[in-house]
């Protein structure tokens, strides 16, 4: 199965349609790095919430959470939240994104929650190895931008005010040959890679629950493309630390 992000309202009826396909929706107020939301009353998939909360939003999301509405599940990476969703009849999925890069960790979150989505930190070796030893079935990242780091403050604001520049909450950047795409709103600001993380050679994998696909900022003719064909024409794509090692020997 694909679960897939909700970039698009043009085509969400097209998706829909698609047996093949569960939807995320990123929820009003609670999540960073989207500039497409959605209220509660709106969401038929799964619900996403990916930014840092506090006792306030904790105690607002759980009167939301529990107001009548057509969720099938929940994506979330506050643990807080463990404790918001225990009476829900829900299916809960953990994404901790930096963190879930062993089996011995996610099988202790999968005692909490039905499954757990695995990092892209990670290489495809490392990825295996971690479905194989998997006490259920994970969710794994096949398609999307890689999100490097997330700031509760207003980088982006900070920026444009001191250099005086016009005012924006989607900026392009780069660092050397180092491409980056950031994302500001009002509870923080995203730092994504510039090219598309490309793991569908992972499709197929045993052990897997969902094959995600986040297709941020892609126009809807290459959205249908990716998501319905695995077709990534045209598209900038990188397979990013799927076959290259994060640890690296510090030198003398």
């Amino acid at each position: 199965m694909k679960l897939v992000t909700v970039t698009s309202k043009t085509i969400l009826n097209e998706l829909k349609n698609n047996e093949d396909i569960t939807l995320v929706y990123p929820l009003n107020s609670y999540t960073v790095g989207f500039t497409l939301t959605f209220d509660i009353k709106e969401i038929d998939g799964f619900v996403l919430i990916n930014r840092i909360l506090d006792d306030f939003d904790l105690d607002k999301l759980d009167q939301i959470l529990h107001q009548e509405n057509k969720i099938k599940g929940i994506i979330f990476d506050d643990l807080g939240i463990l404790e918001l969703v225990k009476d829900l009849d829900i299916i809960k999925i953990l994404s901790i994104n930096h963190y879930g890069v062993n089996s011995k960790s996610i099988n202790y979150y999968l005692e909490y929650v039905d499954s757990v989505v695995v990092s892209n930190d990670i290489t495809k070796e490392e990825i295996l190895k971690i479905l194989d030893n998997a006490n259920k079935k994970l969710v794994v990242n096949v398609f999307g931008l890689k999100d490097l780091m997330y700031s509760r403050r207003k980088l982006l604001t900070n920026y444009v005010t001191f250099y005086k520049l016009e005012n924006s909450n989607l900026l392009d950047a780069s660092i050397d040959d180092k491409g980056f795409k950031i994302v500001e709103n009002e509870y923080g600001t995203v730092f994504y890679t510039k090219k598309y993380y490309n793991a569908l050679e992972l499709l197929g994998t045993k052990n897997v629950l969902y094959y995600w696909y986040n297709p941020l900022f892609l126009d809807d003719t290459r959205v249908k493309e990716v998501v319905l064909n695995n077709n990534v024409t045209g598209i900038d794509c990188d397979k990013l630390f799927l076959d290259k090692k994060t640890t690296y020997r510090v030198g003398e």
